[in-house]
């Protein structure tokens, strides 16, 4: 095998000399690197996405919903953290002189500061968010006039409510238009609202998990719960396409890049005819220059996934350690997700890295294999 690599050391050192043979070769190392990058940092940005998209639902939405009206003891399910019967229905209201549309959900109890007995007044308590007491200018003890629908008559109407802020919650994550009522105001409220439980888990990913145990315990819940997996089921496997879509797509950019590699092989070997023949007749095995040749091709296509990878992965990094999206006053707040939306998956990587060495493999052996498999004959003779 001596020999052999000194062969293909000398045949690598022409390719890289030659303006002949360099100009191809770079060009395909161009290629494959440009498409590997591409491949990598658009899955990249792909998933991250899904799993900016996926934290926003869990932080967001219930994890699980019931609808129903009756009341179900949860506390004994594993991976339940919190439960509770609510409803929710949709107001408006002009708060400093701007008309403003609320969401208005129902809670078993919500604070109260005031000690109105509201049985004998004609006004809905209500709690309100810190968020919503700083952007409303609104505090304990304020009025808030709501203007909800009203289906009680044949004809739909809109129906003005007096409502007094009893509390200011100090949850966090709650949306800037959100306010809480108790739950027996929502036939006052809506009377088409349904009410339900809504279920939040310690790991949200085990929803399906929870979600049959719930079920075990009580039969009657089968056709009456969902899990936020299944809600969104839509939406993912939308991502999902996408993904798949753009993996297919930019796939086809690395198979053109390897064609460049078949072209430079098939022009390389019939430069080398007439050593190829001094070879053979030397003694030389078919096996040994289909190999050397292979290798050759091998090693122009593995620059460029080299330093595609490589390129790849710094750009990624950097995006995720800097915020050079920000400076390049790139703006993403239209999705509502926080930072760029990308993340460094090992798994994509290697995929990608293992599929563009087995494509390159092949456009490397395929040109050695057939040329020097049917024109011994001429190559020997040394026929240009």
């Amino acid at each position: 095998m001596k020999y052999e690599n000194l062969i293909i050391l000398n045949y690598l050192k022409n390719i890289f000399k030659s303006k002949q043979n360099s100009i191809p070769s770079i060009i395909s190392i161009t290629a494959i690197a440009i498409s590997i990058f591409s491949l990598i940092v658009v899955l990249s940005v792909m998933k991250g996405f899904e799993v900016k998209v996926k934290q926003k639902i869990i932080q967001s939405f219930p994890h699980i919903i019931i609808n129903t009206n009756k009341n179900f003891n949860l506390s004994n399910v594993s991976g339940i953290k919190s439960y509770k019967n609510t409803f929710e229905t949709y107001s408006a209201l002009i708060a400093n002189k701007e008309f403003t549309i609320v969401k208005i959900k129902g809670l078993d109890k919500i604070t109260d500061e005031t000690g109105i007995d509201f049985h004998l007044t004609k006004q809905i308590p209500i709690n309100i968010s810190e968020n919503f007491s700083v952007n409303n200018k609104k505090k304990v003890g304020d009025q808030i006039e709501l203007f909800v629908p009203d289906f009680s008559e044949n004809k739909p109407r809109i129906q003005k409510l007096s409502a007094l802020v009893t509390g200011v919650t100090q949850e966090s994550n709650l949306e800037v238009n959100i306010i809480f009522t108790a739950n027996n105001y929502k036939n006052i409220l809506n009377q088409n609202t349904e009410t339900f439980i809504e279920i939040f888990l310690v790991d949200p990913f085990n929803s399906k998990e929870i979600k049959k145990a719930i079920i075990e315990q009580y039969n009657e819940l089968e056709f009456s719960i969902v899990d936020w997996q299944a809600l969104n089921s839509s939406l993912f496997k939308l991502m999902n396409l996408e993904r798949l879509s753009l993996s297919i797509f930019l796939s086809f950019l690395i198979l053109i890049s390897a064609t460049t590699i078949y072209s430079n092989m098939v022009s390389l070997i019939t430069q080398k005819k007439k050593e190829i023949g001094s070879l053979l007749l030397l003694g030389s095995k078919k096996n040994s220059l289909i190999l050397i040749f292979t290798f050759i091709g091998l090693l122009v296509g593995f620059i460029g996934v080299l330093i595609g990878s490589i390129l790849a992965t710094l750009v990624i990094f950097l995006l995720l350690e800097t915020n050079l999206i920000t400076k390049l006053s790139i703006d993403i707040s239209f999705y509502q997700i926080e930072g760029f939306p990308i993340i460094f998956d090992p798994v994509y990587f290697i995929q990608i890295v293992l599929f563009s060495i087995f494509v390159i493999i092949v456009s490397s052996f395929l040109p050695s294999y057939f040329l020097l498999n049917k024109d011994l004959e001429s190559l020997i003779r040394r026929e240009s």
